[in-house]
């Protein structure tokens, strides 16, 4: 089994059980919804809607099995872009046919309600908020700072000491995503408080206390992903250029936010149930006509771009914007294009290693990488016939692949194009780089530059 395509597929793996959990939960009662349809209270205990209920979750459940079913054989593969590929393209199917089945059971169930006559008064009408009996206090800024100023640290450290050229390339570009984030977090949490309160009948206290509920979870939300990037920070600064414990920070970190982001969700979700299951009060607010599908939000007589999502913390685009069509077309093509990322890699690890001389430069050569070194710039020359332990800085590192900066012991900084189980390798030694390369002709390579005298 190769391990690196082990954890590739659980990677890509996890999108599924999440999104398997969101649409389940969709299908339970909360906030007046079932499957994303309004329903008065007759209609969420009537016989129809439950047999629709109890399809789409047994279609969901074999969507589930099937998809898992069809990702795990691939483990065995020895080649991680095909399964890269393979991986791409499962994620898009993974996305797509549990939304279908969602869509295709918010139809159903909104051809029910039209047949029944269980659409409300305000089905095509505006919403009027009614504003809770007590205001709602919003959470400091000052609590948003503290990453802010944590994540910028090691940054500072990067201009303090340049020296460390190869290590502060990765040290800078992972604490300016930081820093990034950070900054983002301290910017959009305050959006909730300009949303619509949670309105879903005359009842001001339950208005109040589900708009509460999805303050909290989002402003939560925020500050976990703050607090979490600025610790990733720095724990990978502390760590002193160790790629091993770059790597685990960042498994760390990875996990740790999405764990977070699920529970903020789920938590919302829980809460919504609660306060709303079994409620007799008819629903004024049903903007069904709004929700393509239950999924996509369109209505121009809104004027936000942003509006809160029905259930959960979350919220959507208005897609009567220009932007927000924009945004998901751009969105939606990304997804699309996915695969030609596993090509790509495809193309790296099958391309061969190109190695020659040009004239007085030695040109290496695989896939749409070129490496050149001027003869004359060349102090060193030697053949390996086992590689020093590495670790990679910036490139490719696969099994029968190594390109790109790297760290390696008795080298310090290198650049690599070789396939680590072919020796040997051809060492060039400059005054600003060392640059080891392999493939078939690095014996023959050595002999031709050796006759000017290097050693």
């Amino acid at each position: 089994m190769n391990w690196i395509n082990l954890l590739l597929i659980v990677c890509f793996y996890l999108a599924l059980p999440i999104v398997y959990a969101m649409l389940l939960s969709a299908a339970n009662e909360r906030n007046n919804l079932i499957l994303a349809v309004t329903l008065p209270p007759q209609g969420r205990r009537d016989t129809e809607v439950a047999a629709i209920q109890h399809r789409f979750r047994k279609q969901l459940t074999i969507c589930f099995a099937a998809l898992t079913a069809a990702l795990l054989p691939w483990i065995f593969l020895p080649w991680i872009s095909v399964v890269l590929t393979i991986c791409c393209v499962w994620l898009i199917a993974a996305l797509v046919v549990p939304y279908y089945l969602f869509a295709r059971a918010n139809i159903a169930l909104k051809a029910v309600k039209h047949r029944r006559g269980w659409q409300t008064a305000a089905a095509k009408g505006t919403v009027v908020e009614l504003p809770p009996a007590k205001p709602m206090k919003r959470v400091s800024t000052a609590w948003f700072l503290p990453p802010v100023v944590l994540s910028a640290l090691p940054l500072l450290s990067v201009a303090l000491n340049p020296q460390e050229r190869s290590w502060n390339l990765v040290l800078g570009m992972t604490a300016g995503m930081c820093l990034f984030i950070t900054a983002l977090s301290l910017l959009f949490y305050p959006l909730i408080y300009r949303q619509r309160l949670d309105a879903l009948d005359a009842d001001r206290s339950l208005t109040a206390a589900l708009t509460r509920v999805r303050r909290y979870n989002w402003t939560k939300c925020w500050l976990l992903m703050a607090y979490l990037t600025a610790a990733y920070a720095i724990a990978v600064w502390l760590s002193g250029g160790g790629m091993g414990w770059y790597l685990i920070w960042t498994l760390v970190y990875s996990v740790a936010l999405i764990f977070a982001s699920i529970q903020t969700e789920f938590a919302a979700r829980r809460a919504q149930r609660r306060l709303t299951l079994g409620r007799t009060t008819a629903p004024v607010v049903d903007e069904d006509d709004c929700w393509i599908w239950g999924l996509f939000y369109y209505n121009p007589h809104n004027t936000h771009f942003l509006i809160n999502e029905r259930v959960g913390m979350g919220m959507s685009m208005n897609l009567a914007k220009p932007a927000a069509k924009w945004l998901m077309g751009l969105t939606a093509l990304l997804i699309a294009l996915l695969p030609l990322l596993g090509v790509w890699v495809m193309l790296e690890e099958f391309s061969p290693l190109e190695l020659q001389m040009e004239g007085e430069t030695v040109v290496a050569r695989q896939a749409l990488s070129t490496y050149r070194v001027e003869r004359s710039d060349v102090t060193g020359i030697a053949l390996l016939t086992q590689l020093p332990d590495a670790s990679r800085v910036a490139g490719t590192a696969m099994e029968n692949l190594l390109k790109g900066s790297y760290e390696m012991e008795g080298y310090g900084p290198v650049t690599l194009c070789l396939n680590p189980h072919d020796p040997p390798f051809l060492v060039l030694e400059t005054d600003t780089v060392t640059y080891i390369f392999g493939g078939e002709t690095v014996e023959t390579l050595y002999e031709t530059l050796t006759e000017v005298g290097y050693d």
